[in-house]
């Protein structure tokens, strides 16, 4: 999802705003985080003007001690209250209070860091599960338009770069900031016509600042794009690494994927470059404007308008105002991946989800299904999958949709599943139009295996209760849905039986065991409509008898439909619809339809390969 146009400053603050609404849970953590920091940066003065008090009363003789505190600019400043209150300290004690003043200073920062790293795991933490689920509601066909390795790419890569946003960039902001304004006070209480050559520099960096954030905005942007499109391809590639083999495809393969990780380098390059850049030009106008300053400052000093801690003041204040201007420069190459990162994955939040609506007190469903002038494109298409299609299926019934690859078939088994909405027509359970039932009420009583299962890495039993909301197993189900599904004995057979984890997809089982697990998985949902797409296609002759025989044992009590390509496994269905280009061309039982010697005919009698 790339953007239209580059973001601008009033944009950037809409979504950091945005993005600082999921910190507000945890204010009150970010607000004691903030003061601990803030605390730091005012301590620093404080212990410079301790420093001060050392220099002029141990360092000078003792006739002009009373001399020098009393020609002390700072003495006679706006801070001078807090100079008199360290007068009164005896001079021996300075440095008991410099440790102490450390200590509370190392205190305070250790806080203030933890708080608001722990604000900004939880932020990282809250918006990966609000996108992640946001994500499982959003609509099949965006999914169909998405890949699904630029969508993990975004709940990991990007998750964390927005978290960067609200803990280095506001620490940065908060820490760096206050340093500056209390670097700038210091040094105006000791001489304010020396401070205002500081001023100098500011347009300077603003220059500077403005330019570096034009590159770094564009690299950003760039950056989540190329990273998304590097994610895609190296799952795509790793996920077809059989197929790379077999056609020894390794020199494209390796030569698409280096020319994706190095266009992500080179951007990766122009960000660091730019922001690498920032702040070298600005240490060289800064020390530029420090010589001309501290010039002033020896004048300053030989008129006697200054004593010496008045200078160790004005120039360790000079100098300190160095590392908050590179930081707070340097935030901004954080504040930009952040925000371009935030950018990414609101377009997600933004994704309307499915309307899950579910009529209230929906009355129990006995499975009857029929479309009328039913019809069906998908977005980006330019011809409909489905066109004008109209059927009826008996509740308990057990029917078989068959065609040609790309004839229409799965589409029809997708509208039954809710996955789409028809384009025009209507699709009726019990007679009543899906639009009225709610796709969750529809979904509760539908059940799905399709030909690639999705096991989870957990037990056999808790794939089998996969699609109960409830998180309590109920044993005596499980053993009934694997008993009526033909997969208790080989379960049985497994070293902890229903405990045997199931490994990473399923890797554990082969092939008709996966399949077994998956239809005891929709007989203890007790889905009065059952699904079944492909599901016998990728196993052995063994395996689909004995898969097919626990399907066909089903029927009468669901209502059963079924995708094949292997048309002997559909031959004593109830009835069978034939779809051709995306038309329900023929209907009717087996024999009719090979009596008929039309498209069913064609396809029973066409060579297998």
């Amino acid at each position: 999802m790339q953007q239209s146009g580059m973001p601008n400053a009033h944009s950037d603050w809409r979504r950091y705003r945005r993005l600082l609404s999921f910190v507000r849970p945890w204010r009150t953590r970010l607000v004691a985080g903030m003061a601990m920091l803030a605390s730091v940066s005012l301590l620093e003065p404080l212990i410079q003007i301790a420093f001060s008090q050392i220099l002029d009363r141990a360092f000078v003789s003792s006739a002009d001690n009373g001399a020098a505190a009393t020609r002390s600019a700072l003495a006679r400043g706006f801070l001078g209250p807090v100079s008199e209150a360290l007068q009164a300290i005896p001079i021996l004690w300075f440095p008991v209070l410099l440790v102490a003043l450390f200590a509370v200073r190392s205190a305070a920062n250790f806080l203030g860091d933890f708080a608001l790293h722990w604000v900004a795991s939880r932020v990282v933490f809250d918006l990966r599960s609000h996108v992640f689920a946001h994500l499982l509601r959003l609509p099949s066909a965006f999914f169909d338009r998405n890949a699904t390795a630029e969508l993990t790419s975004k709940i990991t890569y990007d998750a964390q770069q927005v978290g960067a946003v609200t803990s280095q960039a506001l620490t940065t902001l908060v820490q760096d900031s206050l340093k500056l304004v209390a670097a700038i006070a210091m040094m105006a209480s000791v001489s304010w016509r020396l401070t205002l050559g500081v001023f100098v520099i500011a347009p300077v960096v603003a220059v500077v600042v403005r330019a570096m954030t034009r590159r770094l905005r564009a690299a950003s942007v760039a950056l989540q794009t190329q990273m998304g499109e590097l994610a895609r391809f190296t799952d795509e590639a790793l996920s077809n690494q059989r197929a790379v083999k077999i056609y020894a495809a390794f020199q494209r393969m390796g030569s698409s994927f280096t020319e994706r990780a190095d266009a992500v380098r080179r951007t990766i390059m122009r960000q660091e470059t730019a922001n690498a850049a920032s702040a070298p030009l600005m240490h060289l106008v800064v020390s530029i404007a420090i010589a001309g300053i501290v010039a002033l400052a020896i004048i300053e000093g030989q008129r006697q308008a200054m004593t010496a801690g008045d200078f160790f003041i004005f120039f360790t204040a000079l100098l300190s105002l160095l590392p908050p201007t590179k930081s707070l420069s340097s935030v901004n190459a954080v504040l930009q991946r952040g925000l371009a990162a935030a950018t990414s994955l609101f377009a997600v939040l933004d994704e309307a989800d499915e309307a899950l609506d579910t009529q209230p007190d929906a009355p129990a469903v006995h499975g009857a299904i029929a479309f009328e002038g039913v019809s069906l494109r998908y977005a980006g298409r330019d011809r409909d999958a489905l066109t004008d299609v109209s059927l009826e299926i008996a509740a308990g019934q057990r029917v078989a949709f068959v065609g040609a690859s790309g004839g229409g078939k799965s589409s029809a088994l997708a509208l039954i599943a809710g996955f789409y909405a028809p384009n025009r027509g209507v699709i009726r359970i019990d007679g009543v139009p899906v639009s009225e039932i709610g796709l969750a009420a529809l979904r509760s009583d539908v059940a799905l295996v399709s030909q690639d299962v999705l096991l989870i890495s957990d037990s056999v039993a808790a794939n089998i209760a996969f699609g109960v909301a409830s998180e309590e197993i109920d044993r005596a189900r499980v053993q009934w849905a694997a008993e009526a599904a033909g997969a208790a004995e080989f379960i049985a057979a497994l070293p902890s039986a229903f405990d045997t984890p199931v490994g990473e997809g399923g890797g554990l089982l082969s092939g008709g065991q996966r399949q077994r697990v998956a239809i005891a998985r929709a007989l203890y949902k007790r889905a009065p409509i059952l699904l079944f797409d492909e599901a016998t296609s990728a196993l052995d002759s063994e395996s689909e008898r004995a898969v097919q025989a626990t399907i066909r044992s089903l029927g009468g009590t669901h209502t059963i439909v079924q995708v094949a390509h292997r048309l002997s496994a559909i031959r004593d269905v109830d009835e069978i619809f034939v779809f051709a280009d995306g038309h329900l061309v023929e209907r009717g039982s087996h024999r009719d339809l090979v009596n008929a010697g039309g498209t069913y005919a064609a396809l029973v009698t066409a060579p297998v390969g």
